[in-house]
Order: structure tokens, then C-alpha cells, then sequence
């Protein structure tokens, strides 16, 4: 069967304990063994924000062999945070940074749009809107996620890890493409929950040895692009769609009435073996539509079988927000000021984390192509996204603007 991957392995610690650090990446061999760890990565908070300061983390951090860094904030209005921000973004190459936007049962503060709008914006002159891949906000997330941008150290020290594992669907799905559907959860619930344990155990061991506590697997399914896997959550959507489909059937495609329904499927899935697990979970534990790290994504999405609406609306069932979107240039402040509310409010109603994460194209319209040249990027087509609301610019909200829904 197809091996289980460990996507990100993320350590969560104070930014001055090097010993750990150093000790984390080395007490994680055994879980190497048999499997990829894609990337190691931390979590930390700092105090000193400058260029001097900044450089010799990123640089210690990559000789200690990880793959990059997460710093979070949680209050876009605080000019010294959206300072700081800035100093990660413009003077690391592996530096990222989250916003905490809303924790559960908080109300939603609409001064906060503009400053994480310009902070978007303005991050998106560095590097032609390549650098908001490394900018993201949170809504309604209360544990640790591995997933970056989103990783936060609150003085909660420990390790957790995402994992890859679409392509061990897919094999598990078309082995027993006969069978009914109920047939296929229970086979999907049983198999990947006995290698998840298995994975968990040897998590637990290493939580032994160094002292540093597991916190949990983030069970959240993630792709990987072409040319590195080309692992595509739209490969599950339709190896499920197209079962019992006979010859002269149109070929299912994701975007297609009853995908909504394909993925609130996978979602119960995920949700069962989270329920039953032996091992702690934590962070998203959703499906994750990243549109510029999913090949078939992009695709689907550059000739508009999906589109943004179509990703909100999986975000009510088991998606994870609005992630690794390219949006053009121009006019782009009410689009998204709007996809903020959205997000806000989905994760309110439904008391779940979302995410945000979206890459304005400097100097770009509707209909252009990106030009990312990334290994973890897949290129797509930018949509029309200039419509959307603006009542976070009315003078009586900025003066009373908490949202109580």
C-alpha cells in the first residue's frame, strides 16, 4: 500500500531554546525511517524584530535543518505588530507570519479588515504577490496546527505533525470500487486510522526521549503538486465521483452537481477517525483546497469549473477557509475586505477554524495567467473578484465596529 508521508513535522517553542531545537531534529530520525518527513518547521515567538536579528534566526534555523519559521500576531490594529509582520516578510526568505483575526465565541472587531488588507497588499510589492504565500490569517483556530502560516507557539511547548496521504485514499477507493459507498468509509475509517495509530505511537515515543510533548496530528487531508507528487484532493473527488459511472456516462468532474456531497463524504471520514482516535488530534482536521499547490486545482479553477463561491461553500462542511488564491491587482480592497466577513462568518456560525490566505498579482487582470516559478506552486488563471462589500469603510462602523452575529 501506498506509504503515509509526514507532510510537516512542526515544533512548537520559545524562540531563544536552540538546545531543543537542535535536539527535536534529531530525535525525529526514527519516524524517517520508512517514511518522507517533507519539512521540519517551527514555531516560535521573538521579541527582537530587527534585520540584524532576524537574519541570524533565519540562517541558524537552516542550518539546524528546518524548513522555515512561523511567528503569529493577534491584532492587526496594533501598528508595532503589522511592523513587526512586515520585518519577517521583507527581510527573511523563510520567515512566516499569522493573524490570529477571531478566537472562538469572539466577536468580530471590522477595524481589523483595512490594516490586514493593507498589510496584504503591501506584501504583495515584494516579490510580484509571491510573498503573501508566506502571510495568513486565522479565524477561530484554538489549538496548534503544523500547517504554516497558521502555526502558533503560546506557550504551549510540543510537536505536531500533517501528514500526506491522498494518495493512500485514491488506492484504498479504487481497490474496492465495487463496493457501496458505506462500504468504502468503513474500509477508509479502519485502514487509515490503524496507520495514523501507528504513526501517533511513534510520535508518543519521541515525546519520551526529548522531553518535548506530542500534541497531535493534524488530520487535515493536503496536496502536493506536480512535478514533486502531484497529489490532488480533486483526484479523490472524482476517483469517488465516477464510481458505477457505465460507458456512455459524461466522465465526472470536481465542480459538477453532487461534489458538494463528495466532499462532505471525505469530510465524515476524517471526522470519524478523529472522534475514534487513540492519539490526539489537533489543528484544521479539514480538506484543503489550496488552489496554487494543487495542479488539478488550478486547472479546475483557471477554466471556472471552481471558483471562490464554490470554495466557500465547501468551507461549511469540512474545508479550511480560502487559501492560495491569486486575485488581480487593481480594485482589490472590497473583494477582500469581503472574503474576511465571509470567512468570519462561516467560522462563527459554525464554530470551526478557517483560514485565509490570498495572493494579489501586482499590475494583473481578470483572464492573465500567474507566472510563479516555485516548486510548490501550480500556476492558474486569475477570475474577476472586484465585486464584494466595503461597510468596514463606513465612518459609523469604524466607530462602532464590533459585529456581534
Amino acid at each position: 500500500m501506498a506509504k503515509i508521508n509526514i507532510r510537516a513535522i512542526t515544533a512548537f517553542l520559545d524562540g531563544q531554546d536552540e538546545d531543543t531545537m537542535a535536539s527535536f531534529v534529531n530525535g525525529i530520525e526514527k519516524l524517517e525511517n520508512n517514511r518522507k518527513i517533507r519539512t521540519k518547521r517551527l514555531a516560535i515567538d521573538l521579541n527582537d524584530f530587527s534585520e540584524n536579528n532576524l537574519t541570524k534566526i533565519a540562517e541558524r534555523i537552516t542550518d539546524l535543518g528546518y524548513w522555515g519559521f512561523s511567528v503569529s500576531f493577534n491584532d492587526p490594529n496594533d501598528s508595532e505588530q503589522i511592523k513587526n509582520a512586515k520585518q519577517i516578510l521583507q527581510h527573511t526568505k523563510n520567515g512566516f507570519v499569522n493573524f490570529k483575526i477571531t478566537r472562538k465565541g469572539r466577536q468580530l472587531d471590522s477595524n481589523l479588515i483595512l490594516p490586514s488588507t493593507d498589510l496584504i497588499i503591501d506584501n504583495s510589492k515584494l516579490d510580484n504577490g509571491f510573498n503573501n504565500f508566506r502571510l495568513g490569517f486565522s479565524f477561530g483556530l484554538e489549538n496548534e496546527t503544523p500547517f504554516f502560516p497558521y502555526s502558533a507557539f503560546e506557550n504551549n511547548r510540543g510537536f505536531a505533525i500533517g501528514l500526506e496521504y491522498i494518495e493512500t485514499m485514491l488506492e484504498i477507493i479504487n481497490n474496492n470500487n465495487r463496493e457501496s459507498l458505506n462500504t468504502i468509509r468503513n474500509i477508509l475509517i479502519e485502514e487509515l486510522g490503524e496507520r495514523f495509530s501507528d504513526i501517533a505511537k511513534k510520535c508518543e515515543e519521541i515525546e519520551k526521549e526529548i522531553n518535548l510533548k506530542f500534541l497531535g496530528i493534524d488530520l487535515s487531508i493536503a496536496p502536493y503538486p506536480y512535478p514533486l507528487e502531484d497529489q490532488s484532493v480533486i483526484d479523490l473527488l472524482e476517483a469517488l465521483g465516477n464510481i458505477g459511472r457505465s460507458r456512455g456516462d459524461t466522465e465526472f468532474h470536481a465542480g459538477m452537481n453532487g461534489t458538494i456531497f463528495l466532499h462532505t463524504y471525505i469530510t465524515s471520514i476524517i471526522k470519524e477517525i478523529a472522534s475514534k482516535s487513540d492519539f490526539p488530534v489537533t489543528g484544521f482536521n479539514g480538506v484543503m483546497y489550496s488552489v496554487l499547490e494543487d495542479s488539478k486545482l488550478s486547472k479546475r479553477y483557471a477554466n471556472g469549473e471552481i471558483r471562490v463561491s464554490d470554495l466557500l461553500l465547501t468551507s461549511t462542511t469540512c474545508g479550511c477557509g480560502i487559501d492560495m488564491i491569486p486575485i488581480t491587482g487593481w480594485g482589490i480592497h472590497k473583494s477582500v475586505s469581503s472574503l474576511f466577513f465571509d470567512i468570519y462568518a462561516l467560522s462563527n456560525s459554525l464554530d470551526k477554524p478557517l483560514a485565509l490566505r490570498i495572493l494579489p498579482i501586482p499590475n494583473s487582470r481578470p483572464g492573465d495567467l500567474t507566472e510563479f516559478r516555485h516548486l510548490f506552486f501550480a500556476n492558474t488563471r486569475l477570475s474577476e473578484d472586484r465585486s464584494g462589500i466595503s461597510i468596514n469603510e463606513l465612518p459609523a462602523q469604524k466607530d462602532d465596529p464590533i459585529i456581534n452575529m
